[in-house]
């Protein structure tokens, strides 16, 4: 089973060797963070790192998401509280958060709504719209205590257009021609039509470093749809993206809905990838939570399940490796007492 770890230019590099050293199989470069440009740099450093290290470790490039993401803010991180208001303003970038916080998109006020509840990447954090103060102003109130970060996606249903999305895509794999990457990610959103024009574009023919593709379903989708991309032999596996779907499905949903798509996976032998929130507790705790190891476990007894992939485990951890470390363990029990079976 592949580890995945998740990792961005705000790592340092004795964080990069770590995480390699502790026994990550592929290194994921998400691009829906940070400006292409900089991911693409970072992309250079990595490689540097694999190769003073003679790694086996490959990378995984990440393309974006169609969504609207905020800009580049104070320090990078910003702290809010519960009930606080703030001001959020169409720009790519803000000297000073109290003033106001920055989401890449001209005219913002014409893409919400009074009363709309509103979450900030992964859903970390949540917000209600409160006031339309002009076009590209608004006002609201944080429904929860949290961090707020640069480039974070913002989830309020607004999409990039398609063409937006193969431009930022060909910029990418143009780039990549010579690159060591060996596995691209490649997002579904909300319907076939989106992956049918990416394909119609020919963006995903003959890409110079032949990479192993990936389709990410981040939005629910129809049977009809997973069993497309199950018999789909464009991609070499399909990601369950966890962190996305948390947001645009209700959450009670989720855990059904996860069961749906192996089950599904199964009929047509197609491996899957779990990502996103599989050993969070780690962050914080020695031991992983029970629900932790519990939702690990299910997915190693999976017999389609062919990797995971950590996100802030990795790249928002004071020890990123240990994530690693605690996985392998569990990972190994696991697969242990399937031999012995």
């Amino acid at each position: 089973m592949l580890i995945i770890a998740s990792i961005g230019p705000h790592l340092d590099e004795n964080s990069i060797r770590k995480i390699i050293l502790a026994g990550a199989d592929v290194l994921r470069i998400n691009f829906s963070y940070e400006t292409v440009e900089r991911n693409l740099k970072f992309i250079d450093t990595v490689e540097e790192i694999l190769n003073n290290l003679n790694s086996a470790s490959k990378i995984m490039i990440d393309l974006p998401l169609n969504k609207i993401c905020l800009g580049d803010i104070e320090l990078k991180l910003f702290s809010v509280k519960e009930n606080e208001e703030l001001i959020f303003q169409s720009g790519t970038s803000s000297p000073n958060c109290y003033e106001f916080i920055p989401v890449d998109t001209p005219h913002l006020a014409e893409k919400v709504k009074i009363n709309q509840t509103i979450s900030l990447g992964n859903g970390r954090v949540s917000m209600q719209v409160l006031e339309i103060i002009n076009h590209d102003t608004i006002k609201i109130r944080a429904l929860n205590n949290g961090i707020i970060k640069s480039y974070q996606t913002f989830n309020n249903e607004t999409a990039r257009t398609t063409e937006e999305m193969i431009v930022v895509y060909k910029k990418i794999i143009d780039y990549l021609a010579n690159s060591n990457a060996k596995f691209l990610a490649i997002p579904y959103n909300k319907d076939k039509s989106f992956i049918d024009d990416i394909k119609k574009s020919g963006l995903l023919t003959n890409i110079p470093f032949k990479p192993k593709l990936i389709i990410n379903i981040n939005h629910p989708i129809t049977d009809e749809e997973i069993e497309g991309l199950c018999q789909d032999k464009t991609f070499n596996f399909v990601n369950i993206d966890r962190g996305e779907l948390g947001v645009n499905m209700p959450f009670e949903k989720f855990g059904l809905y996860q069961q749906h798509i192996v089950a599904i996976a199964k009929k047509y032998n197609k491996p899957l990838i779990f990502a996103t929130h599989i050993l969070s507790s780690t962050i914080d705790n020695y031991i992983p939570t029970r629900s932790d190891i519990i939702d690990l476990t299910n997915i190693v007894q999976e017999d389609i399940a062919a990797g995971i992939i950590f996100s802030k485990e990795t790249n928002a951890s004071k020890r990123p490796a240990y994530a690693i470390s605690t996985a392998k363990k569990i990972i190994n029990e696991v697969l242990k007492s399937k031999k012995i079976k």
